[in-house]
């Protein structure tokens, strides 16, 4: 592990914060991208940009509250916003402060942006992000394994799962199956964003048997209860999104 990446001039750079900035700017570059390629206007994806990581910047600390309790207060003080050894926070926090943001900011907006273009440039943000993860050894990585991708955590004589990297790979895969699908009929009008925001949710659900996180109700982490919510929401969505399309082919004929 390395916290501390590099060092410029005696100042230290913090693995996690500069693969933090760096995802961000891959994700920025990405969204700008899609962006161009549907024809968003700069002004309005300056705006949807800016309210998104402004709700996601939110959502990040305060879903801590919930995850680790009312200790996490102390990351949300003024200096501790700025510390550049601490991380964002929680990403399910930033994933739905993002959208909600977005949606906010899309609708007073008048356009209703569906907001398409940011599913593959959040998959491949994180995919980057999550390294920073790695290197700092944050939640103590994961749990004890002994399958042959175990690595070595700070402060333990044993190998444990290398979560982050399983999150990076996923995201990595995700954001190339999204780009093969962005074009799909099926995949418009926001739900290219949904699948990759429920496809996330999935795979966190699974991931989190290896994390550290504490378990909270049934075997069940706060974090997998989150996800079963958000996958119930989508799934419900996704169901009567069918229907509706369905009865009116159903009537004509």
């Amino acid at each position: 592990m390395r916290p501390v990446l590099f060092e410029v001039g005696g100042i230290q750079v913090y693995s996690h914060s500069f693969f933090l900035v760096l995802g961000l700017l891959v994700g920025l570059a990405v969204l700008l991208w899609e962006a161009r390629r549907r024809r968003w206007s700069r002004s309005y994806t300056a705006l949807i940009a800016l309210a998104a990581f402004v709700g996601g910047s939110l959502g990040a600390r305060l879903a801590m509250i919930l995850f680790v309790g009312p200790s996490a207060l102390q990351a949300l003080s003024e200096l501790a916003l700025f510390d550049p050894r601490l991380g964002p926070g929680s990403i399910l926090g930033g994933v739905g402060g993002g959208y909600i943001g977005g949606y906010i900011a899309s609708h007073l907006s008048g356009r209703q942006c569906t907001c398409d273009a940011f599913a593959p440039a959040m998959a491949l943000g994180m995919a980057v992000g999550r390294l920073g993860d790695y290197f700092s050894g944050e939640d103590g990585i994961g749990k004890p394994t002994t399958l042959p991708v175990g690595v070595q955590a700070p402060g333990v004589d044993y190998l444990v799962h290398p979560a982050p990297l399983y999150d990076s790979a996923f995201n990595l895969a995700w954001f190339a199956a999204l780009l093969v699908l962005r074009d799909r009929p099926a995949f418009q009008n926001g739900n290219l964003l949904k699948l990759g925001i429920g496809g996330y949710a999935v795979f966190r659900f699974l991931v989190e048997f290896v994390r550290n996180n504490d378990v909270v109700w049934l075997g069940l982490t706060a974090q997998q209860i989150v996800c079963l919510l958000a996958i119930g929401g989508l799934v419900a969505y996704f169901l009567i999104s069918a229907r509706r399309t369905a009865s009116p082919t159903a009537a004509a004929s």
